[in-house]
């Protein structure tokens, strides 16, 4: 800062309050100088006198009307505080303390430094906050409206004889901090008397007391007049438990209104980083910037029917998702505003105008909410819907509309047009060369999932529940839906509701990992389920019962994997083999029970691009069940293969084939297919026995997102700020 070459008047009256601050050690009967000193103060009064020569008033006017100086060289007082002249005593009758009133609009969570705490300060006759000679960080003035007519100087307590100070005028009040009083303290502090501005450079650190917020820079200037403060160079501002970082701010103090330039800041572990930032009290407006989560934003759907060379990858993705964000990413996503209300748990961000480029195409994306910060939940918008709309048949395409709700939960509905279509009776509709109409409308998080729909070809509902009660428990419940059935895999019953529980250890001997499943309900069978493809219908021992069977279920389940029996090759070029087994004991309140045993090997090989597994399984059953979904179809003795192959990075494709010997059917047959760049996957799944066909994607985000404007919030403002 340049300052003004000093006036005259100003070197005048600045001599005489260094000589009457140094006549008062010199008479202070606590004081102790040296010889030397007493020299030098007796000189320094001399001076005083000599200015003052017919013109004492100056001197007994000095307390009120003078301003400070400019770095005084008392060697007694803190580095880089800036100090004012002595202050006559006030009359104890009429001067009323100001409490500290905490502003809670402006509350902010980070302590004052403890460094700080040594400030005493007093109150001037003209109502600003002023400090006492050589001690204590500076007081700038407070705004006009905390000046207070009350506090004037007593002046029966000024000696009248010059050199001498009555001793209690020098009584200091120790609580007397007006709101919105800035301390600055640095290693170097000047006063500019003519623009009545402080100038702090080096450490400098600012305080506005009542708000307990903390600035940190390399200079900062303060200007009374306007109350504006201009902070310069690695400027650190704490505010609501919340470091923003910048190359420069400037601060309305009367207004709570600022300005920083480059801000930095990071909001639960989310980096913003933009060209400006204006703000108030209610939060931060971002110009031109981008957003970095503190993780790559994961997302994917029946990542189950991927190929089986590309599910590896997939999760190792989960697992490890830095290690797969390509360098250069093959879309960008961009906003044309955010807001972010960091003080939501969920539905933190809303997006306006958001856009998917792929190259030079570009997707816009509607409004939409996500949870972003330590844990992500974005969902998007709108996605298309390709599949068999959870098994009610044929092709159904359309849109589906996604709406993130609570903390991290989806809800998804879709309408949707249906192209083919097989009734219970496994016969085409009479209009099967006509579309039909269905939809579906879901939503889960991360203990919940449930899903209903429709298809006028089929004319069924479907439906299913699912929803986590512990790390091992869980209840699921469906109405024409498959669901998981242990050792007999997936089997639809026309009603099934039970609780199942499942754990698993790898602490046993011998053993890669031992699992148990027990589970316990109510099922409802209708044997026209069957009648999916014939293919699917002739691996059942009745195909033309229509009775309707309903019965407790009660089943225990056993399944083991040993340790690889030899592993030959390492993870590019390689050959292992294992043994699987399992038991499974059932019983009905119908009186009927049933049991299941199995084992087999299994080998694995891996070959560059390609890789696959082969397995033989010798089953045992024993007893029947009085439904008929959830007979064993696999045969006393199968076998299956599965593989994959990477075409390129952009195709992998992969397919299954499990094989009955005694029947001589297959009991499942399936192609896969994974499509696109190495952030963004698209799978694509076909069951050929069943008719099923699904589509999903593996989707990764790690790069940053750029905004033209991003509104963080750190209080709700009723829309002032959001724009919403």
């Amino acid at each position: 800062m340049i300052l003004k070459p000093l006036s005259a008047r100003y070197i005048k009256n600045n001599l005489a309050q260094r000589g009457l601050s140094q006549l008062a050690k010199i008479i202070s009967p606590s004081g102790s100088t040296s010889r030397k000193s007493v020299k030098r103060n007796l000189f320094a009064t001399t001076l005083c006198l000599l200015f003052a020569t017919g013109n004492l008033s100056i001197c007994q006017a000095l307390p009120s009307e003078a301003k400070s100086s400019s770095q005084s060289s008392q060697k007694s007082a803190p580095a880089g505080t800036l100090l004012h002249p002595l202050i006559p005593k006030l009359d104890e009758t009429t001067a009323v303390e100001t409490p500290q009133v905490a502003d809670k609009k402006n509350q902010f969570a980070t302590p004052i430094h403890e460094s700080l705490e040594y400030d005493i300060n007093i109150k001037s006759p003209a109502g600003r906050a002023q400090e006492s000679s050589g001690t204590g960080s500076p007081q700038m003035g407070a705004p006009e409206k905390a000046k207070a007519d009350n506090l004037k100087p007593a002046p029966e307590n000024i000696s009248p004889e010059l050199g001498k100070v009555d001793e209690s005028s020098l009584t200091i009040n120790e609580d007397t901090t007006l709101k919105g009083t800035i301390q600055i303290v640095a290693d170097d502090t000047e006063y500019d008397q003519q623009k009545n501005t402080f100038l702090g450079t080096g450490n400098a650190v600012a305080i506005i007391a009542g708000q307990n917020s903390k600035l940190e820079a390399d200079m900062i200037l303060y200007d009374q007049n306007s109350e504006l403060m201009d902070a310069r160079g690695n400027v650190r501002i704490y505010r609501d438990g919340q470091v923003t970082t910048g190359s420069a701010f400037k601060f309305k103090v009367n207004s709570d209104e600022y300005l920083i330039t480059n801000p930095d800041t990071e909001v639960q572990g989310t980096s913003i980083v933009a060209r400006k930032a204006y703000g108030t009290d209610e939060g931060l407006n971002f110009k031109n910037g981008s957003m970095s989560m503190p993780k790559p934003i994961v997302l994917s759907s029946n990542i189950g029917y991927a190929p089986l060379s590309y599910q590896d990858e997939l999760f190792d993705k989960r697992l490890h998702p830095d290690a797969y964000i390509p360098e250069n990413s093959s879309f960008k996503f961009s906003a044309r505003k955010m807001v972010y209300e960091r003080y939501k748990d969920h539905d933190n961000l809303t997006v306006f105008g958001g856009r998917m480029m792929f190259g030079k195409l570009g997707v816009k994306l509607p409004k939409f909410t996500a949870t972003v910060g330590q844990e992500n939940n974005v969902v998007f918008p709108v996605t298309p819907y390709i599949g068999n709309n959870l098994m009610s048949g044929g092709l159904n395409l359309g849109p589906n509309f996604h709406r993130s709700l609570g903390k991290m939960g989806t809800l998804s509905y879709a309408p949707l047009i249906q192209f083919g279509g097989r009734q219970l009776t496994g016969t085409t509709t009479e209009t099967k060369n006509l579309p039909g109409v269905g939809a579906q409308i879901g939503f889960q998080n991360k203990r919940l999932q449930a899903h209903l729909a429709y298809g006028s070809n089929s004319d069924l509902l479907i439906g299913d529940l699912k929803y986590k009660i512990s790390r091992t428990a869980r209840y699921q419940g469906g109405i024409n839906r498959f669901m998981e059935d242990g050792l007999f895999g997936f089997r639809r019953a026309r009603i099934l509701s039970e609780f199942v529980d499942q754990r698993s250890t790898n602490k046993i001997p011998f053993l890669a990992s031992l699992s148990f499943r027990t589970a316990a309900g109510w099922a409802q069978d209708n044997p026209q389920l069957i009648n999916l493809t014939p293919e699917y219908a002739k691996l059942f021992n009745q195909t033309t019962s229509t009775k309707t069977v309903s019965a407790y279920r009660f089943s225990e389940s056993i399944s083991a994997s040993s340790h690889p029996l030899f592993k030959i090759g390492n993870e590019k070029y390689g050959l292992s083999s294992n043994i699987t087994g399992g038991l499974a004991l059932r019983y009905y309140s119908t009186g009927d029970a049933m049991a299941l045993a199995q084992i087999g090997p299994n080998f694995e090989a891996v070959a560059d691009r390609f890789k696959f597994r082969v397995g033989y399984t010798q089953s045992a059953v024993r007893g029947e069940s009085p439904f008929v979904f959830d007979q064993f179809i696999q045969g006393a003795r199968s076998a299956y293969v599965a593989g994959g192959f990477r075409v390129s990075k952009y195709l992998t494709l992969g397919g299954s084939v499990g094989y009955n010997f005694i029947d001589k059917l297959a009991y499942s047959k399936s192609m896969t297919a994974a499509i696109g760049p190495q952030d963004f996957k698209l799978l694509l799944s076909r069951d050929f026995l069943t008719g099923n066909q699904r589509m999903g994607f593996d989707l990764i985000y790690g790069q940053q997102i750029p905004f033209n404007r991003l509104v963080l919030k750190g209080s709700p403002d009723h829309g002032q700020l959001g724009g919403i």
